[in-house]
């Protein structure tokens, strides 16, 4: 099988890289516009080269980028290319179809009215048009009502695997990764999540809002029982995906986006809805650290099965080939 991908002009794009990964873990042919997001050097192309190649493909995916200090995908290869019964359109924006707030007060406005995190406007009509799937992570209810619309919810990137086979004896109760020097806490219920975890620290073996280099990151979280995540713009979190790789309990703040193969409450995941209900689970789960193993594993055999790069380019192709996405 051969797909154009036109990606991501070097910027890093947490959906583009997963698509990626999954291309190539199924063998592929990957003709890619521009480098970045996991794209082999090799396998970069030519406008032309992409054009003349995309004659005998056997799909088209077009990959979003928010536009910020960076070139925009090649989206002008696709009417060069004109083959709109075998194009995808493959997004992750978050807050509009463009990725940027449509006012200064949306995010703030997101913490009290959920329905805020549906901007306007909120899917690309242009990239609509050319397309025959319109893959996205964020997907509302309303927005099924769209005949091209697909749940393509992010996943795993191979690299949060990379500790896979290393064994780390538990030491902490709980990592947080967000507020103090890590930064990102003004989404979701990060803040009070914070607050509440500085100000319990002394009670607990923990680590909270430290930033740490990658390697040392992941280990840590190999060394919690529990690993702790809440919303970002999108209604999810990368973190979310960083905790469960890694085999540790995850508690997620509870999204309400749709999306095939969800994570089970008490199984694979602890869900939390209010500041409330997350200080309650994390009391009972910090003393019952059994059950803490029993969803950490739950979750990483749920997510090796379902939200890998290769798990999300099957659902993916099964999709285009004609199968429900509610059944792929």
């Amino acid at each position: 099988m051969k797909i154009i991908a036109i990606t991501p002009d070097r910027k890093m794009n947490t959906l583009a890289t997963l698509v990626i990964d999954g291309l190539y873990d199924l063998g592929i042919e990957v003709i890619a516009t521009d480098s970045g997001n996991g794209v082999h050097p090799d396998h970069i192309y030519t406008d032309d080269e992409v054009i003349e190649h995309s004659k005998d493909a056997d799909y088209i995916f077009a990959i979003f980028c928010k536009v910020k200090n960076c070139n925009p995908p090649k989206y002008y290869l696709l009417d060069k290319i004109n083959r709109p019964e075998v194009t995808a359109y493959i997004t992750d924006s978050e807050w509009t179809c463009t990725s940027n707030p449509d006012s200064p007060s949306q995010p703030a406005e997101c913490l009290t009215d959920l329905r805020r995190h549906r901007g306007n406007p909120w899917i690309d009509e242009e990239m609509y048009e050319k397309c025959r799937w319109y893959f996205k992570r964020i997907v509302f209810e309303e927005d099924l009502e769209r005949d091209k619309i697909i749940p393509c919810y992010i996943g795993s990137w191979n690299e949060y695997f990379k500790l896979d086979g290393l064994n780390f004896d538990k030491e902490f109760d709980y990592y947080c990764s967000f507020g103090g020097n890590a930064g990102h806490i003004n989404n979701g219920l990060r803040s009070p999540i914070y607050q509440y975890l500085l100000e319990h620290q002394k009670d607990y073996n923990s680590i909270v809002g430290e930033r740490l280099e990658y390697y040392d990151y992941l280990e840590t979280i190999k060394k919690s029982f529990i690993g702790i995540s809440a919303w970002g713009a999108g209604n999810c979190c990368r973190r979310m995906w960083e905790i469960i790789s890694n085999g540790t309990c995850c508690f997620i703040q509870k999204p309400f986006i749709i999306y095939p193969h969800k994570f089970v409450d008490g199984e694979s995941c602890v869900y939390y809805e209010t500041i409330g209900e997350f200080k309650e689970k994390l009391d009972y789960y910090i003393h019952n650290k059994e059950e803490c193993i029993r969803i950490g594993k739950n979750g990483y055999n749920h997510t090796k099965k379902y939200h890998t790069g290769k798990a999300r380019v099957e659902y993916m192709l099964k999709v285009m080939e004609g199968t429900p996405w509610q059944e792929a």
